[in-house]
């Protein structure tokens, strides 16, 4: 599992932005922030990402460049997800639709029985220069506490 001084794996090709076979870069310098969410329409992550959303300048104003959401399905179902949220934002909607990304970086969780398949646990890395500065991972993974945008932005 990735921790506090860890490198960002290079996003494997089938970690998509906005489109299928378009596959997400993350910068190499600067601070950006990676939120990793079981699935897209689920309820708490539905209720957790629209923090992000309404907190963007504030996180751009403590010097992060992008925010990544990152959910363990396919590119239709996160780019509806992300319509249904928002019309216009910085923030990115990445689907991990085969879980490798969320596999790379250790954070994945059998959740066969009400999800499907194996998803990521809830988590926000914050990143410089490539290297996580800060991460949160909730003990349970309904729960959002550690990753709620508040304590990412005291933090900060």
């Amino acid at each position: 599992m990735i921790s506090v001084g860890s490198s960002i794996p290079p996003a494997p090709e089938s970690l998509w932005v906005e489109r299928d076979n378009n596959t997400v870069s993350f910068p190499s310098s600067g601070r950006y922030i990676i939120v990793g969410v079981p699935g897209a329409f689920t309820p708490p992550c539905s209720s957790q990402v629209p923090g992000y959303i309404e907190n963007y300048d504030k996180l751009k104003g403590k010097g992060i460049s992008a925010v990544y959401i990152v959910a363990v399905n396919d590119i239709f179902v996160v780019n509806a997800w992300k319509d249904k949220l928002v019309n216009d934002s910085g923030v990115h909607f990445l689907s991990d639709s085969k879980g490798e990304f969320t596999k790379l970086v250790g954070l994945e969780f059998d959740a066969s029985g009400l999800l499907g398949n194996t998803r990521s646990k809830r988590y926000v890395a914050v990143v410089e220069d490539g290297k996580v500065i800060n991460l949160q991972v909730e003990d349970e993974v309904p729960n959002i506490t550690v990753t709620h945008v508040d304590k990412i932005l005291g933090s900060l």
